[in-house]
């Protein structure tokens, strides 16, 4: 067998050292694939899928000099966006092809953990607005740059069978590694299918630089919002889905909340949004009523919003705010039963409670989506099938919004699989 495959995967061998944020162990695999409901690899061979794996990335921090700590891109703001793609190591390796199929399937992932091994940039695209220190970019440079980017995602979806591109949106106090690596956790669990984009604002690897991050956070809504828009107009992409974590998830947010309002001044809607996901948002709920009053989800095939009520970040947050978080569960006397009817009417908003899922209270409960083998499950579920709640055997009980995760999940799960 070919060892090279297990390059092209990303994942090579890595040394051992000091913990960083260049470090994460791998999240545990989703119930979607060790109860045998679904395979994500799709029944491909070692050599077809090493054929499609390539995790990209986009970003607006600095490049990195010499005089900087960090190998790769820096912990402040740039102005271009920047994309590329980056190869990520696993330590121990994974021996072989059922080895790795193991760790995925067989739920064999404890004690393995993920590095950033390199980066390739490919360069600025062309709506960028200036280099590092205001410059005009050279439209040369920036084209180039956007044709062989164009070219690689389109061939990355014409390898892969799936004509989706996956985005994830992280959240504050990480630098541009940790992210990396958390895509590429949710690239691998979704079978290499489509193209899958990190894209790594310039948040600040400081528990202390919150606010500053929600600012900068806000500052480089219009280049995600631009890079949507590119994928739509220059590859064969199908659809963007959108998955927003944390802080993440504002920002997210105002990208959809934006191209539907765009989208209400053109006859034919120019960005192809498909499932736009947050998990642990921290955004202002009146807020986030009245985007949808605004028509919000017009601009999207569907918006799902996970929540819990073991979510401690999110009650910090509150009291920073003095304000309920939306991936907060509300209180029972917090919603009446005309908001209640008015959110089940929406039939492209799902609001998932988690609160229920083994694991999603692990740590200060924020991260759910990684820690809970269930709430993984369904998130994978729905970027691949974009099939609703209750078709991915999620639950609700009458005239409530909220749907959640029942003790018999995992049958009702495998059930759901088998229909998707």
């Amino acid at each position: 067998m070919r060892a090279g495959w297990i390059l092209g995967l990303g994942l090579a061998v890595v040394g051992c050292g000091e913990k960083s944020y260049n470090e994460i162990s791998l999240m545990p695999a989703p119930t979607l694939y060790t109860d045998g409901a679904l395979d994500p690899f799709s029944g491909e061979a070692p050599a077809e899928l090493d054929s499609h794996t390539r995790l990209f990335y986009a970003t607006d921090r600095r490049v990195a000099t010499t005089e900087d700590k960090q190998p790769h891109y820096a912990n402040d703001r740039g102005v271009a966006l920047r994309v590329g793609t980056v190869a990520v190591a696993m330590d121990p390796p994974p021996k072989d092809w059922e080895d790795l199929r193991d760790i995925t399937i067989g739920g064999d992932s404890k004690g393995r953990s993920l590095s950033v091994s390199g980066s390739t940039e490919i360069g600025p695209l062309p709506f960028s607005s200036g280099d590092g220190n205001g410059a005009a970019l050279a439209a040369q440079d920036t084209a180039a740059a956007a044709a062989e980017f164009t070219s690689a995602i389109n061939n990355q979806l014409t390898k892969s069978g799936n004509q989706d591109v996956f985005i994830y949106v992280h959240g504050y106090n990480v630098d541009f590694e940790y992210p990396t690596l958390v895509a590429k956790e949710l690239q691998h669990y979704l079978g290499y299918q489509g193209a899958f984009i990190s894209y790594n604002w310039p948040a600040t690897p400081n528990r202390f630089a919150y606010l500053r991050d929600l600012e900068t956070a806000n500052a480089t809504r219009r280049n995600l919002r631009e890079l949507v828009e590119f994928l739509s107009d220059e590859t064969e992409a199908r659809r963007i889905h959108l998955i927003g974590y944390s802080a993440g998830s504002r920002l997210v947010f105002e990208v959809a909340y934006q191209i539907a309002l765009q989208n209400q001044e053109r006859s034919t809607p120019r960005a192809r949004l498909g499932q736009v996901i947050l998990v642990g948002s921290d955004l202002d709920r009146l807020y986030f009523a009245q985007a949808l009053a605004d028509g919000l989800l017009q601009g999207m095939d569907r918006l799902s919003i996970y929540m819990s009520s073991s979510d401690a970040a999110l009650n910090v947050s509150k009291v920073l705010f003095g304000q309920h978080r939306l991936g907060q569960i509300a209180a029972e006397d917090e919603m009446t039963s005309r908001v209640e009817q008015e959110l089940i009417s929406e039939s492209r908003l799902s609001l998932i409670d988690a609160t229920d899922a083994p694991g999603a209270d692990l740590g200060n409960g924020h991260w759910y989506f990684r820690s809970s083998p269930w709430a993984s499950s369904d998130i994978f579920l729905t970027l691949l099938s974009g099939a609703d709640p209750a078709a991915r055997g999620l639950v609700r009980d009458d005239g409530k919004a909220l749907w959640h995760f029942p003790q018999d999940y995992p049958e009702r799960l495998s059930r759901a699989a088998a229909l998707n």
